[in-house]
């Protein structure tokens, strides 16, 4: 009797034991479910809706009618109807595929010598236009002219005046780090005001160099923007570092939220590139001081528009100096 008895106990516990087992994996089962079926309805925001159709305070000006515009940083191809025109020295664009670009102050003048220098050296069988993008101080024309006799007079040379504005968001210091509102200036208008600018408009690809951007080689090269074209390349670069951390404040947590936001996972090539050891910021970036893209890219792509325009409504680059190089690498991997 004592025996039957002891077996009902054990046969009760074993069935507490199961039933909690069955409770307990039904409840994570339900957890799953809900957590799967959560992310398989979610629900991405428009990127059209994060692009805020705005007037700008920054302005450009025409080199032949002398008017002023303010900037809008929709795309081009809708805010301008009629064609920019451009007072071109040496001698006007044979082919609108490409244009090299600087932005730049006279300051850095020897440099930017040359480097138009080696420029007109290795563009000797491939003429391309070069604009040079400045804040007024090459207005002058004897200074326009004996910069477009370093290039050679087989290469159009043009300069775009732009003017910033002084309301800007004051930078936030970040330990001992200070810097000029200049920088972030420059970061701004290569991350998000350069491919909206009316220029553009008239070409394929845009070659980005700096005034330090320095080409060695004896011999011509062969035409980069035709390379680009044939093999269908967006997007082109020299050269990857790494960012300073206290340059990038927010800006890993800043990506994230946004990928969230549009129902995105993370790409192989972004988990390649940008994630660390530990899951954390790899820092890892492209130099856009020497860098080839295709105008529309950052024009005209909806996701890549729509993450430019987050950045540029966070003001990340004045309050922590983020750099267009960090900004353009993250959305360019993912």
């Amino acid at each position: 009797m004592a025996r039957v008895q002891h077996n009902n106990e054990k046969r009760c516990c074993f069935l507490c034991i199961f039933s909690c087992f069955i409770i307990g994996y039904s409840l994570l089962t339900t957890k799953f479910i809900f957590k799967h079926t959560q992310l398989s309805i979610c629900l991405p925001k428009n990127p059209d809706n994060e692009i805020f159709d705005r007037q700008d305070e920054w302005q450009y000006q025409n080199s032949i009618t002398g008017e002023w515009y303010h900037w809008r940083t929709t795309s081009n191809k809708q805010n301008n109807s009629v064609e920019w025109r451009i007072k071109w020295l040496n001698i006007a664009p044979t082919s609108y595929l490409g244009v090299i670009v600087y932005l730049t102050t006279t300051g850095e003048l020897n440099p930017l010598n040359t480097s138009l220098t080696q420029l007109s050296r290795l563009l000797s069988n491939n003429p391309r236009p070069v604009v040079i993008f400045h804040e007024g101080d090459f207005d002058a024309d004897d200074l326009q002219k004996s910069l477009a006799k370093t290039l050679g007079d087989r290469n159009p040379l043009g300069f775009e005046r732009i003017r910033f504005s002084n309301h800007v968001i004051r930078p936030q210091p970040i330990g001992n780090h200070l810097w000029s509102l200049k920088y972030p200036d420059m970061c701004r208008f290569f991350t998000l005001m350069l491919p909206n600018h009316p220029l553009l408009t008239l070409f394929t690809y845009y070659w980005r160099l700096d005034a330090h951007s320095y080409i060695f080689g004896p011999k011509p090269i062969e035409d980069p923007f035709e390379i680009m074209q044939k093999r269908q390349i967006q997007y082109a670069f020299v050269m990857a570092n790494e960012e300073a951390d206290h340059y990038a404040t927010g800006l890993w947590s800043l990506f994230h939220e946004f990928l969230h936001d549009h129902c995105l996972k993370p790409s192989k090539a972004f988990h390649q590139t940008q994630t660390g050891w530990l899951g954390g910021y790899s820092l890892a970036i492209i130099f856009t001081n020497f860098a080839i893209a295709n105008v529309s890219l950052f024009r005209d792509h909806s996701l890549i528009r729509a993450w430019l325009h987050t950045v540029d409504r966070n003001g990340g680059i004045y309050r922590y100096r983020w750099g267009d190089a960090p900004i353009h690498t993250l959305v360019l991997t993912q």
